[in-house]
């Protein structure tokens, strides 16, 4: 997962911002739908897991950016969403912290 004015995208980096950048990271956005559309929710953590633990042997992933991204999309969360982002957070801290 690579950083792109603040934002993370998996794979290549999608350049400085301009429209070819906008459509390249909208491509690889229906790229992933597609691939992880008709996964499980088991397949779906699964990955999720696989992700984060590589993005942190990266340095790519801590706990800082976790809390970052829950305090960036907690606002839009209904309370059963949010209930469901804490266990997650949680797991993907590897303790209960939250």
């Amino acid at each position: 997962m690579k950083k792109n004015k603040g934002g993370f995208y998996y794979g290549e980096n999608y350049g400085n911002g301009g429209s070819d950048s906008v459509n390249n990271a909208d491509d690889k956005i229906k790229e992933k739908v597609g691939e992880y559309g008709n996964m499980s929710a088991d397949k779906l953590l699964d990955e999720l897991f696989l992700n984060a633990a590589a993005a942190r042997r990266r340095g790519d992933l801590d706990d800082k950016k976790l809390d970052e991204f829950y305090n960036s999309v907690k606002g839009m969360l209904t309370p059963e969403q949010l209930r469901r982002l804490d266990v997650l957070m949680r797991a993907l801290r590897g303790n209960n912290q939250r």
